[in-house]
């Protein structure tokens, strides 16, 4: 019995020494080890679930999510195996606004192990979708301008705003809605269709979520002249005194307006100014009148007037007889002058700053002659001046004068 039982432990000896030894050599001739697999694809599911709940994954890498994995195994396993046999995904239901850690989710060929996943998570960013409404504003394509001599109004955008949809850090980024067009030569209105295009605070477009509509933007394009402004004095000085000149500075303004309209207007009344009782200068800005249908361009201010008062003064000049200057004198007549010691005197009346500087060379005494016949008569006389005098009052309105025929000259000698 004893030598039957040695027997059998043994034999059973004998086979866990085989085994041990097997596995040893298995070992030895092929070890387990563990292989990386580099740039797995993450899927991502229920994403439209999330996008229903007007949700949406701003990661920029969402469409190429990777990660790295390592298995362990034989090297006869591990070298069958390719990083298509794995595969990977993240699950996004019920993910909230903000930033989320999403375990990734990996499997592979049932024979290995996988003992490593780089990154375990995936940070997802995820945002709500929001709406807001915006002005349009209009602008127009760089270095395009009306033609020349053309004024070109505000700018009318219909509809005047436009709803942007988009992620809320894009839509609240956004700071304006632009739309663009040429009116590059425009000399009338300009009407055209075209899209709202949204920027940051940048000047970089960024994009919605949802299209934004297109809008008609209306450019009224309009001719423009100058035309002078005509100052309106109203009263009368202090007795003693007198208006001597009037200037308006700027003296003429630049207008647009619609052709048939701007055709009609030659100048522009300013606001009556009242100089009653004034002895000095009176300087006032006075705004301009009858403007309905009118833009008036390239004044930031009123027009200014001046009224310019001055003390009424008198000066007498005395001229001589021969002084006098006869016109129209007939061919082949003379005339004498019959009291040649005659003396006449020219009252002027003017502003002071004008009388006080004249001399006698800045008058002319004349007479006409055209109507003059020969022998003695009176002729009428007359003063002018170029100077800018109220009045000239001659001490004597005429002059005895004779006509006669000139005396035959002799004739040459030969």
């Amino acid at each position: 019995m004893k030598i039957k039982n040695d027997k059998i432990a043994i034999r059973i000896t004998c086979l866990v020494v085989s085994i041990i030894l097997w596995m040893f050599i298995v070992v030895e001739t092929n070890p387990p080890q563990e292989q990386t697999y580099y740039s797995i694809p993450v899927t991502i599911k229920n994403l439209s679930a999330l996008e229903k709940s007007n949700l949406i994954l701003m990661n920029s890498d969402k469409d190429h999510f990777t990660i790295d994995v390592k298995a362990r195994g034989t090297m006869d396993q591990l070298t069958k195996i390719s990083k298509g046999e794995f595969s990977a995904y993240i699950d996004v239901l019920g993910f909230s606004e903000g930033v989320t850690n999403a375990k990734i989710e990996v499997s592979g060929p049932g024979n290995v192990d996988i003992t490593g996943v780089y990154p375990a998570q995936i940070a997802c960013n995820v945002e709500s979708i929001i709406s807001k409404v915006m002005d349009v504003t209009v602008q127009y394509d760089e270095g395009g301008q009306q033609a020349e001599n053309y004024y070109r109004a505000l700018p009318l955008s219909n509809p005047s705003s436009v709803k942007i949809t988009g992620p809320r850090s894009v839509v609240n980024s956004a700071a304006k809605a632009v739309a663009t067009v040429n009116i590059t030569g425009a000399t009338d209105n300009i009407v055209k269709t075209v899209p709202v295009r949204v920027y940051n605070g940048t000047d970089t477009e960024i994009f919605m979520s949802a299209p934004i509509d297109n809008v008609e933007v209306s450019v009224p394009i309009f001719p423009t002249k100058y035309v002078k402004l005509v100052p309106n004095i109203i009263g009368m000085p202090e007795d003693g005194y007198q208006l001597a000149d009037v200037t308006v500075k700027p003296d003429k303004v630049r207008i647009a307006a619609r052709k048939d309209i701007l055709d009609t207007i030659r100048e522009l009344k300013l606001e009556d100014l009242d100089i009653s009782g004034a002895y000095t200068n009176i300087l006032s800005p006075k705004e301009i009148l009858d403007t309905d249908g009118l833009i008036i361009l390239d004044m930031k201010t009123a027009p200014v007037v001046n009224a310019i008062i001055e003390k009424t003064e008198e000066k007498d000049i005395v001229f001589e007889a021969s002084d006098i200057e006869f016109a129209n004198l007939k061919e082949g007549n003379q005339v004498n002058i019959l009291k040649p010691e005659t003396e006449i005197t020219a009252k002027v009346t003017g502003p002071a700053s004008v009388v006080n500087q004249l001399k006698k060379g800045d008058l002319a005494l004349t007479a006409d002659l055209s109507s003059a016949a020969l022998g003695q008569s009176d002729v009428k006389i007359e003063c002018k001046t170029e100077a800018k005098v109220n009045s000239i009052a001659l001490s004597q309105g005429s002059i005895g004068i004779e006509i006669t025929e000139a005396p035959a000259e002799p004739p040459a000698e030969e």
